[in-house]
């Protein structure tokens, strides 16, 4: 019976048992979205050899593909609610149709991300970067863009592992796709033999390439699971638009939550790189370090988003609430310890992204003056993680429960009125300074996370049903 045709009710819950079964979810998890992270920290290591303007450059390229990749991708990933709050009420073939309605969703937005591809060149100049870096973030972007419709495949894919609490398939998944990223990035970047050096364009090619393995693996264990399991997967497969609707409903608010965020901090790259080339490159190197926090962490809110979703769709309201004071303890143990390594070891974390640095080479990387600036940004990344961790684990806990719409809201009104907002005044001041723009990010994370948790205690999410 779905959890919707009967009273929510509270089940004794073992806090200890509730801990394992979040910690052997979200670890897999958390490692796999780490792998993501390393992919991204790969390709800045790897340019840093090519010059400051490809290190430059790298970041905003990838943050303007994920600001327009990101809504149908949040979208798309909202199925692993669904999934989990369906596979908790014990609903399979409700479970595989909304699977389906994601593989769909992930094809068709996937070809109409192409559109964006004739406008980078005339976008990415608005900047006010470098001709020479502007060249380097359309190169870097229009092949991310070109390779979408395989990134959005195989994440709507990974949805019927992760919503069902099959996490390790992802994590070794994302582990092959990790290795092949960093040996093809390499080779084509540098080159090899009769392979010709291709720069900041084999990096992301690099990355395609590791995708389009992450895809292929996924539909192996997928078919190889349904014979297994015997359950009807093709007899699901058809569009149906009710379920669609519903989808898009719960759905398209998730996407634009990760919109108006990465779109926000997209923009405040932007603007920290009108300072100058040095700024904008620490920056993209402390939030490189920053990403090996807080994209385990994303995987991490994944992990929350199912297991919530599954208690609440088996009808344990309680267990929902124990498992989400369980992650929110282990994200602070998690970001406060990250903290304090930022705090007393920058040069260790910063040692890696100047190894294959020359500084000796024309266009090579002012290593002394990157890395004073960037150790001064890892400060500020130390003050925010604790908030950072606040913010995905209730707004993890919230969208578990179909509570899409707030945390959207909240995101875009801190992101643009407590960030992008003040730092477009600061740079236009005299004193300007990536300092005082790093201020304002701070302050945009910190009362974010604060909002997710009030809205938490609010008890609202605990009236939301999507298996009604």
């Amino acid at each position: 019976m779905p959890a919707a045709d009967h009273p929510i009710h509270d089940s004794p819950t073992d806090g200890f048992s509730n801990l394992k079964e979040l910690t052997r979810v979200a670890l897999p998890l958390m490692l796999s979205a780490g792998t993501q992270s390393l992919m991204n920290a790969a390709d800045r290591i790897i340019l840093a050899g090519c010059s400051e303007d490809a290190l430059a450059a790298v970041t905003p390229a990838s943050m303007l593909h994920w600001t327009i990749v990101c809504v149908p991708l949040g979208t798309v990933l909202y199925a692993n609610t669904f999934i989990s709050q369906f596979d908790g009420a014990g609903q399979k073939d409700r479970m595989l149709s909304f699977f389906w309605q994601a593989v769909w969703l992930a094809i068709v937005s996937g070809f109409l991300l192409w559109m964006f591809l004739p406008f980078s060149r005339m976008l990415l100049p608005l900047s006010g970067h470098s001709p020479n870096v502007v060249e380097m973030e359309a190169q870097y972007f229009n092949i991310l863009c070109a390779g979408a419709p395989i990134h959005m495949l195989g994440m709507a894919l990974s949805c019927f592992f992760s919503g069902r609490r099959r996490t390790t398939v992802v994590m070794l998944n994302s582990m092959i796709a990790v290795l092949v990223n960093a040996v093809v990035a390499y080779i084509l970047t540098y080159g090899a033999g009769p392979i010709p050096a291709m720069g900041i364009r084999g990096a992301a090619i690099g990355t395609v390439a590791a995708r389009c393995v992450e895809l292929a693996v996924y539909i192996v264990c997928i078919l190889r699971e349904t014979r297994r399991e015997a359950l009807p997967l093709w007899s699901m497969c058809a569009v149906d638009r009710g379920l669609l609707k519903q989808y898009l409903r719960s759905g398209v608010p998730s996407g634009l939550h990760f919109f108006v965020d990465i779109s926000g901090f997209t923009m405040f790259l932007l603007i920290v790189g009108n300072l100058n080339n040095q700024a904008l490159a620490a920056t993209n190197i402390a939030f490189s370090i920053n990403g090996l926090i807080f994209v385990p962490l994303l995987g991490f809110g994944t992990a929350i988003q199912t297991v919530v979703g599954h208690h609440i769709g088996a009808g344990r309201i309680d267990a929902a609430r124990t498992t989400t004071r369980n992650a929110a303890i282990m994200g602070l143990l998690w970001t406060g310890t990250m903290g304090l390594i930022l705090v007393l070891f920058p040069t260790w974390l910063l040692r890696p992204f100047f190894l294959l640095a020359n500084p000796e080479t024309v266009g090579g990387a002012d290593i002394a003056a990157l890395a004073k600036t960037a150790a001064y940004l890892l400060n500020f990344v130390a003050a925010y993680s604790v908030f950072d961790s606040l913010a995905v684990v209730f707004s993890s806990a919230l969208r578990g429960a179909g509570d899409t719409v707030f945390p959207m809201l909240i995101t875009l009104f801190s992101s643009w009125f407590i960030m992008v907002g003040p730092a477009l005044i600061i740079i236009q001041s005299e004193h300007a300074s990536v300092l005082a723009l790093w201020l304002t990010c701070t302050a945009h994370i910190s009362f974010s996370g604060i909002c997710m948790l009030l809205r938490y205690l609010s008890g609202r999410w605990q009236t939301i049903y999507l298996t009604a």
